[in-house]
């Protein structure tokens, strides 16, 4: 039998990705499309590449009707609204699963829940399956990481897990595509804004997904960690590339060495792929995939480690890590409805 699932905020980006690769999934049924705005419309009437294949309508978002039609849901909402929303849910259906790709809950580890009504406390799993696929397994309540923080994550982890470089030099230059900010109307993301430009944003420690970067990675080193992140936004719709800095403790270790600590770290990771050396990771290889690609170097000049990570924000950085989390957690095979090659021209 196959799963039943929902998705709520089915008509933003991350919402319409899940909804498209999860038509494509053999072992799950999508039995609910929530969608305030468009309440009652035919999914397809919104986007109309979906027509005579799905025929949801959209609809407006009730707690009791989610947890009776799903098993597992998915929360591509607004920050804010899974917080509000999830002790309601939790009410009408105490076995659902889920998972919530908003920035709700990626730094807590309990959701609080009413014990006058008997409710236990939820615990909240990070989502980062190359790190926590074991307590993913298991866990009923699965956090989905920000974008950039995947692909910075990802790229910083064999250093770190090596003792490759000193933590307090960590510099990280991001830049990402114009889905990345969503799909509400915002005067920096119109047309004439974006096209032909390349602007930074949210410089000297304002951005939002520092504190998730820095918690994830002082997690894992052991050590509190502080970065500097800058972001920039591209004139391109989907992806992310980070390339990070950090200088390396060993001065003797060379390029060889490092490019097999990075791909025998990642050896047995489906979506994790360290590079040939000689070979850049960029965006266009990673478009529309669940793909992390990666390219450690060392500057031999200045002793310094260089990471270069790229992602599809909308599949790896998003929607794609949320189907490979429901995918452990449901105990099928990791890549089930993700294994797509990036697409060229």
């Amino acid at each position: 039998m196959k799963t039943k699932v929902g998705i709520l905020g089915a008509t933003g980006y991350t919402g319409v990705v899940l909804t498209r690769l999860l038509m494509n999934h053999p072992e799950v049924e999508i039995t609910y499309l929530s969608s305030e705005q468009f309440t009652d419309k035919y999914y397809y009437e919104v986007y109309p590449m979906f027509y005579d294949l799905l025929k949801e309508k959209c609809r407006p978002v009730n707690a009791a009707d989610v947890g009776y039609r799903c098993d597992l849901v998915f929360f591509a909402t607004p920050n804010g609204f899974a917080k509000d929303f999830l002790p309601k849910l939790i009410k009408e259906n105490n076995d659902i699963k889920i998972i919530d790709l908003s920035a709700d809950f990626r730094l807590e580890t309990i959701l609080a829940l009413n014990k006058s009504k008997k409710q236990k406390n939820l615990k909240i799993t990070y989502g980062l399956p190359e790190i926590h696929r074991a307590q993913i397994q298991t866990s009923q309540f699965i956090s989905n990481p920000g974008c950039y923080p995947t692909s910075i994550i990802l790229g910083l982890l064999p250093a770190l897990k090596h003792k490759l470089i000193n933590t307090n030099t960590i510099i990280i230059d991001s830049k990402s595509g114009a889905s990345g900010a969503g799909k509400q109307l915002k005067p920096e993301l119109h047309f004439c804004e974006v096209n032909e430009s390349f602007s930074p944003y949210n410089l000297a420690g304002k951005h939002r997904h520092i504190p998730e970067i820095e918690k994830e990675l002082s997690t894992i080193s052991g050590e509190n960690i502080k970065v500097v992140f800058s972001p920039h936004l591209l004139p391109i719709s989907r992806g992310i590339l980070s390339t990070i800095y950090a200088e390396l403790n060993n001065t003797k270790i060379n390029q060889k060495e490092i490019s097999k600590l990075y791909s025998d770290f990642y050896k047995k990771e489906f979506f994790v792929k360290v590079l040939p050396e000689g070979t850049y990771a960029n965006t266009r290889n990673v478009r529309y995939t669940n793909f992390c690609h990666l390219s450690p170097l060392k500057d031999e000049r200045t002793n310094k480690l260089i990471i270069v990570s790229a992602i599809d924000n909308m599949v790896k950085g998003a929607s794609g890590q949320a189907i490979q989390n429901m995918n452990i957690i449901l105990s099928l095979k990791e890549q089930l409805g993700l294994d797509t090659l990036g697409q060229i021209p």
